[in-house]
């Protein structure tokens, strides 16, 4: 995979585009060829800014996977193996705690490869595989095996009749990788090259290490408890510690003052409920489990100087504060803005023009003001009236737990979000890139706001050609095609609908769970506690999804007038002529565009893919790209697949729609 140009720029100044180029580059070095290029800390930035700015992209959903060529047998996971959400400071952490009593399990957070080990229902060990897309992975059983402190049998005494999975890090001990560290980036890369070596010859498993962490098939009531019995089954499980949500922040400081004594790399420490009750109540989001948060360790600080203040307008109308600074150099980039997060925040640092602040890369990227030296003069006073419309500004008050106390958060709000130009922006943006609408940018919103024509997603609808024709350097191609793109998205599947209005903790899982179970008329009427009792949504995500709908209600009402919700039926249960199969399309197709293709196939019963991987069984070719000198890059994949396990299949579009629409028929 060639290198993106743009890919040394910072997240910030990358577009969606561009960043998921970004991502799917660097996950391609990092799980195909165990050779990253860059920190955890900068791929996190990536990620965090390609969520901000398309939340529905399906990079998201498929990152830590690879593009799926690994050469050894994928194993499904019984469950799936999820990344950890992240945070930065005490602050942060408390606000994912909620409450400073509240009992956690920490451990540091080590810097290797995630496995997952099954024993059948006797102990003996069955099969290993690496964490792969969280779905599938690659078996490495052979070579961890030959880990030391892997068991390959364990003491029946111990077990019941069922099978068992424990899930862990295997790392290099640092003393180990400073005989080899001439010929290595680092020792995360070493393990996991280690791993998936099919002969000998490199870096043997033997010098390699397992640190459990998980166990599942046995029933425990806490994370201490899940500890013990990882070492009374034989494993060496994770170091780690119980403590309070209050007393975190020593419990961070004791593991990053230990660090550099350590024979094994952290990049920060885990924090888990150590409640396994708490923790199924919770539940799990898409990406990672609501009951646990991995506290990174921070980047490079220094000191500049406080020039101004811009206000920012978001999609829900919060108006958040970046500070503006001298350029200076951290961690390796020039850095001139650092976020300020809220009103409250610059209240609490009691900032003046003209400060000397501290700021850090968090994570080595996101800049963060984390301090004030003073030395300014010029007050900063929040505006009254709202940058982006000029409405007053009001200013809401929340209260939160931090540490066991209620503290309170102030927060500036435009006051008439619904007139608001940036906040209408943003909000369709979301809506067209949610049902995946191309043509309406940033600068073709503005200006349709500007004339009038649009006041919220319902109003895309109504537009005609004839009536963009106003807007500046807009021809008539450009305005029947923009049209054409909404009228074709009249028929909305149900969990794309829901992500598109753009409540808070309604992503793409959630959304699919929801719509598996109920009509949006349903959802709509369904108690808060019912949804509540859903599993792996928890309370939190329930209560901020129907206030949420409850919200959106109107803009809902205005939307049915125009769009039909559309549910689509499981593969198992439509019997389709594509059951089983993962079809891909590829170049330009003639019979129908590419998302009512995908539509199609989703309606025959199978699943509609966005990229080759080793989970592809067909791949669709529009156009002449068949004969196509060089062929595309899915095309070229897929040939290369279509040689190695001979399941997949090339087809020209012509063929593909002869046989399915005749089945439909």
């Amino acid at each position: 995979m060639q290198r993106p140009s743009f890919a040394d720029l910072p997240a910030a100044d990358l577009d969606a585009d561009q960043l998921e180029a970004v991502i799917r580059y660097h996950d391609h070095r990092y799980h195909d060829l165990d050779d990253a290029e860059i920190p955890d800390q900068v791929y996190d930035a990536l990620v965090r800014r390609l969520a901000a700015l398309r939340p529905t992209s399906a990079v998201l959903a498929a990152i830590g996977g690879g593009d799926g060529t690994a050469d050894g047998e994928r194993i499904e996971h019984r469950a799936p193996m999820l990344s950890l959400d992240k945070c930065y400071g005490f602050t942060e952490l408390m606000e994912w705690a909620k409450d400073g009593t509240l009992v956690l399990r920490a451990s540091p957070k080590i810097d290797g490869a995630a496995v997952s080990i099954r024993y059948d229902g006797t102990g003996r060990f069955e099969l290993a595989a690496t964490r792969g897309d969280g779905r599938r992975g690659e078996d490495i059983g052979r070579n961890v095996r030959r880990i030391p402190g892997v068991p390959a049998q364990l003491p029946t005494e111990l077990l019941g009749d069922a099978p068992i999975e424990v899930r862990g890090e295997v790392y290099m001990p640092l003393s180990a990788f400073a005989e080899v560290a001439e010929l290595f980036a680092n020792p995360r890369n070493v393990a996991a090259g280690a791993l998936k070596a099919k002969e000998s010859g490199g870096v043997p498993p033997e010098s390699l290490r397992f640190f459990a962490y998980d166990l599942l098939g046995v029933e425990v009531a806490s994370e201490a408890e899940k500890t013990e019995r990882l070492h009374a089954l034989g494993f060496t499980p994770a170091p780690s510690q119980t403590c309070s949500a209050g007393a975190s922040e020593a419990v961070f400081t004791h593991w990053e003052q230990r660090r550099a004594a350590l024979d094994y790399e952290t990049d920060g420490v885990v924090f888990k409920i150590d409640d396994v009750a708490t923790q199924r109540r919770l539940g799990v989001t898409g990406h990672h489990p609501r009951f646990a948060i991995a506290w990174k360790f921070q980047g490079d600080s220094g000191e500049s100087r406080l020039v101004g203040v811009e206000w920012s307008v978001s999609r829900t109308g919060t108006i958040t504060p970046v500070a503006l600074v001298e350029p200076v150099a951290l961690s390796g980039a020039t850095i001139s803005r650092a976020t300020l997060h809220n009103l409250s925040n610059v209240e609490r640092l009691t900032l003046r023009i003209g400060d000397t602040l501290l700021l850090t890369r968090r994570g080595g990227v996101i800049p963060h003001v984390e301090g004030s030296r003073g030395g300014g003069d010029a007050e900063i006073v929040p505006p009254a009236a709202c940058p982006g419309c000029g409405a007053a500004t009001e200013v809401r008050s929340s209260m939160r737990r931090v540490a066991g106390e209620d503290v309170e958060t102030r927060t500036l709000h435009c006051s008439a979000p619904g007139d608001c130009p940036p906040v209408l922006r943003a909000q369709l943006f979301h809506y067209t890139a949610a049902l995946e609408i191309d043509g309406f940018g940033p600068k073709i919103l503005d200006a349709l706001l500007a004339a009038g024509l649009l006041h919220d997603a319902a109003d895309l609808y109504r537009l005609r050609p004839e009536a963009l024709l106003v807007l500046p350097r807009m021809a008539e191609t450009s305005a029947n095609k923009l049209v054409a793109q909404v009228a074709a998205r009249r028929q909305v599947p149900l969990p794309t609908f829901l992500v598109a209005l753009g409540i808070e903790t309604l992503g793409r899982h959630a959304a699919q769970l929801l719509a598996s179970r109920y009509t949006l008329a349903e959802l709509r009427a369904l108690p808060r506690e019912e949804l509540a009792a859903i599993h792996s949504l928890g309370e939190l995500t329930a209560e901020r999804i129907a206030d949420g709908l409850q919200d959106a209600g109107p803009l809902i009402d205005r939307l049915l007038h125009h769009v039909e919700i559309v549910r689509d039926a499981p593969a198992a249960a439509t019997g389709g002529a594509l059951a089983g199969e993962v079809v891909v399309f590829t170049g330009k197709l003639e019979r129908m565009g590419r998302r009512d293709a995908q539509q199609l196939v989703t309606r025959m019963g199978g699943v509609a893919g966005s990229s080759v991987t080793a989970e592809t069984t067909l791949l669709v070719v529009g156009g002449d790209e068949l004969t196509a000198d060089p062929p595309s890059s899915k095309l070229k994949k897929a040939r290369k697949l279509a040689e190695a396990n001979g399941t997949l299949k090339i087809v020209a579009e012509a063929d593909f729609f002869d046989e399915v629409q005749g089945d439909a028929s």
